[in-house]
């Protein structure tokens, strides 16, 4: 029998790209005052990473938008990690309720359009009970001249 080894990227839903966009966060929850101008760090069709001046707690849900293409579209917080020691900003991970190229990225990633969106969006919602177990480590934050970089993997 000959083992199948299954590799982190061919895992992954959406290809990851380095983009600085101007977006506007919003929480849709009450009890969490937020509406804050910010820039994406790294983008996909099912989410992104943001830099905020404050920590969320994972599960709350924000609005987007402000966003190039006109859009507004809902997420959930995914990660927080604080970014240097002095706490003055925070890499927030968003999983969007609805996935597609809300970025305006042309051209985009063969595999942004290749995913239906019904099951896209299924997947997205099952993204916070995949979050790394180890605290105040952003997963996403290397990348090579390739692309992103992943530790431990030649």
């Amino acid at each position: 029998m000959e083992a199948v080894t299954k590799s982190y990227e061919s895992s992954r839903r959406s290809t990851r790209i380095r983009a600085q966009i101007p977006v506007r966060i919003t929480s849709l929850d009450p009890a969490v005052e937020l509406s804050e101008h910010c820039h994406t760090v790294v983008v996909n069709t099912q989410g992104c990473g943001v830099r905020l001046s404050r920590q969320l707690e994972a599960g709350v849900a924000v609005r987007l938008d402000e966003l190039p293409t006109g859009q507004i579209v809902t997420a959930q917080v995914a990660n927080c990690v604080p970014l240097g020691s002095d706490g003055k900003y925070w890499l927030v991970g968003l999983a969007m309720d609805q996935t597609g190229n809300i970025w305006g990225i042309h051209p985009a990633p063969a595999d942004w359009g290749s995913e239906p969106k019904a099951m896209a969006a299924a997947a997205s919602a099952a993204v916070t009970a995949n979050l790394p177990a180890k605290k105040n480590e952003w997963p996403f934050s290397q990348f090579s001249r390739r692309g992103e970089f992943h530790p431990g993997r030649k």
